[in-house]
């Protein structure tokens, strides 16, 4: 299973290829959450819901609220924002924070970094501030790395099919 998808066309405008590419990524946050399991002491795998958290800020909002109601793991998902590393629900399952995101992103993943939180972001240094999945768009392709140590870290375990398909960092 390739995750590498077209991000844009070089034919729509700014703003149209902005909204695609922000759908793709919502897309792939959605494809790898299938590939992660959550320990069982989690709040992940005690509820009925898999709880996406976002800042309120952040632009890929509206590509993420499309995936409200959608099930992983028989559990539908939820889409939570908040203003700040304070106001951030205690019942994330995964946090992703884009590098149009007005908030500091090392103090938000400071907040859930022992905590099995499956963080994923877009900015360039994602996976050196502690991020665990960061996505990059080269050539219009979205690819991702994966940081194994924040990944360890959180006590999430992500399948050995994803990890083949990433680039690994530790």
């Amino acid at each position: 299973m390739a995750f590498a998808l077209i991000a844009g066309s070089a034919s729509t405008s700014a703003a149209d290829s902005s909204a695609s590419e922000y759908a793709v990524k919502a897309a792939i946050v959605y494809k790898i959450a299938k590939f992660v399991s959550w320990p069982e002491d989690s709040s992940a795998a005690n509820t009925d819901s898999l709880t996406i958290c976002l800042p309120k800020s952040d632009p890929i909002g509206p590509a993420m609220e499309a995936l409200a109601g959608k099930t992983v793991h028989g559990k539908a998902i939820e889409i939570r924002r908040f203003e700040d590393s304070a106001t951030l629900s205690d019942d994330c399952a995964i946090l992703f924070i884009s590098k149009s995101a007005t908030l500091r992103r090392p103090a938000v993943l400071s907040h859930v970094a022992n905590a099995p939180v499956l963080t994923i972001g877009d900015s360039d240094n994602f996976a050196d501030i502690g991020g665990i999945v960061m996505l990059e768009v080269a050539n219009n392709h979205v690819q991702f790395a994966i940081n194994m140590n924040a990944s360890d870290r959180a006590g999430l375990g992500i399948s050995a099919q994803l990890l083949q398909l990433a680039k690994l960092l530790r």
